[in-house]
C-alpha cells in the first residue's frame, strides 16, 4: 500500500522521466566517448569493459548521484508542499514506514539507471573490442556493485532533503557535497568509503586492492546507520510538529 502511495504521488513531478532521462545521459557518455576517440581505448592492454569503466564510469557515477540529489528533493518537495507532510500525519500511514518506502523506490529507479548505463557500456566493448565476449555473471556482479556502493549517498540524501522544507536548500547542500568530494584524492580509502564518494569505486579498482568486503560491508553500515537517523528525525519531526 505505501509504495503504491509513493508512485502515485511520484507521478505528477516526472519522478521516473527524470530518472530514465539521467539513466539515457550516462549510458550516452561511453557511446560519444568511443565514437569520437575509440583509437585511444582499443589500443590499450587489459579487459575492455575494465578500459571503458576506467575511462568513463567517473562521470557517468556523477550523473547518477546528481540524479539521486534531484530524485530526494522532489519527494520531499511534494511532502512538504501545501503541507503535506502534516496532512500524511493523520493518516495511519507512519512517517518512518514512507520513509523507507521513498529508500526502496529511489534505490529501485538507480538500479534501473546502472542497468542502462552496464548495457551500454556492454554495447561499447562488443562493438569496439573483437574478440571481446561478456560474461553475464560478471557484468551482474559489477553492476551490482556499482548500484550498492552508491546506496548510502541516496540514503543520505533522503535524510537531508527530509530535513529541509525547502528544496533549493536540500538540493544546494546535495550539490556541494558532490563537488567537495571530487576535489579530494579519490585513491584515499577512508574518503573513498564516504556517501557521495563511494559511487565513484569500481569493481575493479576494489577487486585489485582486495576491498570489495570492506566496501560492501561498509557501506551496509552506512546505510543502517543512516537509514536509523532517518527514522529517528520523523520521529522527532512529528513530534515538534
Amino acid at each position: 500500500m505505501t509504495l503504491r502511495l509513493e508512485t502515485k504521488k511520484l507521478k505528477r513531478t516526472r519522478y521516473f522521466p527524470a530518472f530514465l532521462a539521467g539513466g539515457l545521459l550516462a549510458a550516452a557518455f561511453p557511446l560519444i566517448n568511443m565514437l569520437v576517440r575509440s583509437e585511444s581505448f582499443t589500443a590499450l592492454p587489459g579487459e575492455p569493459f575494465t578500459i571503458l569503466m576506467d575511462a568513463n564510469w567517473q562521470m557517468m557515477a556523477m550523473l547518477n548521484i546528481l540524479v539521486c540529489i534531484c530524485g530526494a528533493c522532489m519527494m520531499y518537495h511534494t511532502e512538504y508542499a501545501d503541507n503535506g507532510a502534516q496532512k500524511m500525519d493523520v493518516l495511519p500511514v507512519r512517517a518512518g514506514k514512507l520513509f523507507l518506502t521513498k529508500f526502496v523506490v529511489n534505490a529501485l529507479a538507480l538500479a534501473l539507471m546502472i542497468i542502462l548505463e552496464t548495457a551500454a557500456l556492454t554495447w561499447c566493448a562488443v562493438h569496439w573490442f573483437s574478440g571481446y565476449e561478456f560474461d553475464a555473471l560478471e557484468l551482474l556482479q559489477g553492476a551490482g556493485f556499482q548500484w550498492f556502493v552508491t546506496l548510502p549517498t541516496v540514503m543520505l540524501m533522503l535524510v537531508i532533503a527530509s530535513a529541509c522544507k525547502n528544496m533549493w536548500v536540500s538540493l544546494g547542500i546535495g550539490v556541494v557535497l558532490v563537488f567537495t568530494m571530487c576535489i579530494f584524492p579519490q585513491d584515499n580509502l577512508i574518503l573513498s568509503l564516504c556517501p557521495f564518494s563511494s559511487p565513484y569505486q569500481t569493481l575493479a579498482m576494489a577487486a585489485e586492492s582486495s576491498r570489495v568486503p570492506l566496501f560492501l560491508g561498509v557501506c551496509a553500515a552506512e546505510v543502517v546507520v543512516l537509514g536509523l537517523l532517518g527514522l529517528v528525525y520523523q520521529k522527532i519531526r512529528r513530534c515538534a510538529e
